[in-house]
């Protein structure tokens, strides 16, 4: 593993016991991202989760649905995390983690319903390596399966700094340990059997008011933006409007 490779993989074991802060202090984005994915599970499906972290987002999907989900992941602390907060839940699905990595997916088999990530590839230090994750993502989908992609978009970012620029408020940087996808570099994509059937904006209306509105409000008032801010909470009950929000969907469909 290269440098980079371990003082990633060292971050995110770090992160392990942070509870619902583990992947982000931001839990009403992860609300939103939860409920984005939501759409599109169903009972009956068999489903592997790649990055699946301390396990929030797939405990709570088998505790909705008659599901079969794996959820995966390269950080063994996370991994023992999700398995402590899997204790005593009740599931109407059957739930198993297990520690994988989006680099070696060869032996997970195929035939899966639905596959998702929620802001995993962004870990990946290049475009060719997060290309290769949507192609041997993909590969592992049932004939009609669904990859749900869930990432962060470099265009998206770059429409929110447009307008904290107009307020006068300084641009928004990914973290070090992530690198945004770009529209140019997806619409490059070709994998045989395999369509991009479109995009979900999800998250525009609350990176606008939470990213935009509340962090201008902040700073006429000398202080830092607070995440759970009742102007956030207000996003958390509008739906999705334009498309500037960081985190987008994309829908990769396998061909039946």
């Amino acid at each position: 593993m290269s440098d980079q490779g371990q003082d990633l993989l060292s971050f995110w074991n770090e992160r392990a016991g942070l509870g619902e802060w583990a992947g982000t202090r931001d839990v009403l984005a992860k609300q939103i991202e939860v409920e984005a994915i939501a759409e599109f599970i169903q009972d009956g499906q068999r489903i592997l989760e790649v990055g699946c972290g301390n396990g929030i987002t797939a405990i709570e999907m088998a505790r909705r649905h008659r599901i079969d989900l794996l959820g995966v992941d390269f950080a063994k602390e996370m991994i023992a995390a999700a398995n402590q907060l899997l204790e005593g839940q009740q599931l109407k699905g059957r739930l198993r983690f297990e520690v994988g990595d989006v680099r070696e997916m060869s032996g997970y088999g195929e035939g899966y319903d639905l596959i998702y990530t929620e802001r995993v590839l962004i870990n990946l230090p290049d475009w060719p390596s997060q290309h290769q994750a949507i192609r041997d993502i993909t590969r592992l989908l049932r004939p009609g399966g669904l990859y749900v992609m869930l990432e962060n978009s470099q265009d998206g970012v770059d429409q929110l700094n447009e307008m904290r620029a107009r307020v006068e408020l300084p641009p928004i940087a990914p973290p070090w340990h992530n690198r945004y996808l770009r529209d140019a570099e997806l619409e490059t994509v070709s994998i045989e059997g395999v369509r991009l059937e479109g995009q979900r904006f999800y998250s525009s209306t609350y990176y606008f008011l939470s990213r935009v509105a509340n962090a201008w409000l902040a700073a006429q008032e000398g202080r830092e933006p607070e995440y759970e801010a009742p102007l956030n909470q207000l996003a958390l009950k509008l739906p999705p409007i334009g498309q500037m929000g960081q985190g987008r969907i994309w829908l990769w469909r396998k061909a039946a």
